[in-house]
């Protein structure tokens, strides 16, 4: 009795709240076919199926999966990019990103020497700072090969870090969550 009684708890719990039916970058705009309705209990903060009219049109903050409950802070009313903002993707090597940046993860955008280039202990003790922040957008892990990643980057500085990510210069420094303090 005991146990069915703890069932009907679980069971009565749960609540409609939104899930995607589909994978969305970072970036997109989120429409009703992107949308289902799913019941769960014990998930911090879903975004609840009646509330659908406030989620369509809205902007993916960060890249989602199939079947994610969505969340506010998933979401953006503003464009990405924003006013002031470019998009630049990259591919590096594992010794060159952390391997878990997640969508949301500031990162600090770092020249280095190529692949191979011993370079001379200046270049190495004081590396240039091509960004002080970007907010990655997206991050995937390809498998031998690194990570793939598109970091939202203030424009002033996007076209240098575009040239310095196609010559094989750039390595990310993940951020405090939250900045230094």
């Amino acid at each position: 009795m005991l146990l069915a009684g703890w069932f009907w708890q679980q069971r009565s719990d749960r609540i409609p709240v939104l899930v995607t039916v589909n994978a969305i970058s970072a970036g997109e705009v989120i429409t009703a076919d992107d949308l289902t309705i799913t019941e769960v209990s014990g998930v911090s903060g879903p975004i609840a199926s009646e509330d659908s009219d406030s989620v369509v049109g809205s902007t993916a903050a960060v890249s989602l999966v199939d079947g994610q409950i969505l969340t506010r802070d998933m979401l953006t009313s503003d464009p990405i990019p924003g006013p002031g903002e470019r998009v630049v993707g990259m591919q590096l090597d594992s010794t060159r990103a952390p391997s878990d940046l997640l969508p949301g993860d500031i990162v600090i955008v770092v020249a280095v020497p190529p692949q191979g280039d011993p370079s001379t202990p200046d270049e190495l003790d004081s590396p240039s700072i091509l960004a002080n922040q970007a907010t990655v957008a997206s991050a995937a892990r390809i498998e031998g090969a690194g990570t793939r990643l598109t970091l939202l980057i203030d424009e002033a500085v996007a076209e240098r870090v575009t040239a310095y990510v196609a010559a094989g210069r750039v390595a990310l420094i993940q951020a405090p969550v939250g900045g230094d303090r």
